[in-house]
Order: structure tokens, then C-alpha cells, then sequence
């Protein structure tokens, strides 16, 4: 599928999981954009093969040590994109109690490095208002693209609980402008809280989404 100008640089902000604006990039001709864009997939996914050994072993010790000193090594010695790495690896429910005892923040940097489908498959395991508080700090940020793919893949019934939990149509909207499958976000819309659906709703057509006509 080829990108967008705004496409490519969404995704190398995500890649780069930093908040800065790259807005500068759109000065950029899209050939030399496409080559940077490139170079960033293809170094980080270098580096991830290279780690993949180190990353299994440490998945192992996990289930040798207590979650809330995993926690503790990981906010002061362990980056998110490690614990992302490490997660692969790990059961699924053995990864959603260890995402209990981290931070938010913390937590959302993790699900921005790990790939949507780990991030759904242990999302769907956790507290709905710890999954709801990450949503809520990734939208604050702009990462409405990565909570779109998210978003596609979480259950049905978990992701709204989420909303129910956020009650805001405007983060709501904007992950649906995000979102790759309509008709999960429709028949999800027709079990909204009506003021929850009418504010994504609203935010659908601030974005000139023609999906808003669905709610």
C-alpha cells in the first residue's frame, strides 16, 4: 500500500516514538521521504533481529521473578522498547499481570513499540481502566494512528468498556478516523452511551470522515 506524505511521517513518528512534530518533513520531495522512511523500518527491524536471542532469555527469567521487582528494573534500567521486545516472547497473561504494576506512561511508550497485535492480545486481558488510561495518554499525544490498529483488534467487548471508561467522543472519534475496520466501530457505535456517540460522531465530521454518516 503506498503512503501518504502525512502517512510516512505518522509512521516514522510512531517508529521514533517521539511527540515532537515532524511537520518539517513535508518540506521534503516524497522520493527522498520514502528513503528515510525506509531506512528507519529497515535499521529498526536490523536491530530487532540482532536482539531477538537476548530478548527470549530475558522472557524466561521473567517467570523466576516477583512482577512488582520486574516493574522496579524496568523503570529504572529497562527501556519501553526492550519491555516491548520481551513481551513477544512472554504469555500473554503472564505480560497483562506483569503491565499492572507499571506506569502509564510507561505503559503507553511499551504498547507504541510493541506490534498491535501483542499489544491487543494482552490488552485484552487487562483491567479495562488500566488499558482505558493508556488510550487516554496515547490520544494526549497524538498517536491516533497506532490506537487505531489497536483499536481493530482489541475484542469487541473490551474496547467498549474502554470507552465507557474514557466517556469522551472526541478521543473516541479520533480513533475511529484511525480505524481500518468500519464495521467493528459501527456496531460498536450502536452500543455507545449516546453522548459518548454523538461527540465521535461530531469529531467524525470535524475530520470530513464520511463514517460519521454510520453513527
Amino acid at each position: 500500500m503506498h503512503l501518504s506524505k502525512d502517512g510516512m511521517i505518522e509512521e516514522i513518528k510512531e517508529s521514533l516514538v517521539t511527540e515532537s512534530d515532524l511537520g518539517f518533513l513535508k518540506s521534503l520531495d516524497e522520493t527522498t521521504l520514502e528513503k528515510i522512511h525506509k531506512e528507519i523500518h529497515d535499521y529498526i527491524h536490523r536491530t530487532e533481529e540482532l536482539q531477538k536471542p537476548v530478548f527470549k532469555v530475558m522472557a524466561v527469567s521473567t517467570q523466576f521473578i516477583p512482577n512488582f521487582i520486574i516493574a522496579k528494573l524496568a523503570h529504572d534500567y529497562l527501556t519501553p522498547y526492550i519491555i516491548a521486545q520481551v513481551v513477544i516472547y512472554m504469555d500473554p497473561k503472564a505480560a497483562a499481570k506483569i503491565g499492572k504494576s507499571l506506569r502509564i506512561d510507561y505503559m503507553g511508550q511499551v504498547a507504541l513499540y510493541a506490534s498491535p497485535e501483542i499489544t491487543a492480545r494482552i490488552g485484552n486481558l487487562m483491567e479495562t481502566n488500566i488499558v482505558a488510561q493508556v488510550v487516554k495518554d496515547l490520544a494526549a499525544k497524538n498517536f491516533h494512528s497506532k490506537l487505531g490498529e489497536l483499536a481493530d483488534l482489541l475484542e469487541d467487548r473490551v474496547m467498549l468498556e474502554i470507552i465507557k471508561v474514557l466517556r469522551d467522543g472526541k478521543i473516541v472519534g479520533n480513533i475511529a478516523n484511525s480505524m481500518v475496520n468500519e464495521e467493528k466501530i459501527v456496531r460498536i457505535a450502536q452500543q455507545m452511551p449516546p453522548d459518548i456517540r454523538s461527540g465521535a460522531k461530531a469529531q467524525l465530521e470535524s475530520l470530513g470522515n464520511k463514517l460519521s454518516e454510520r453513527f
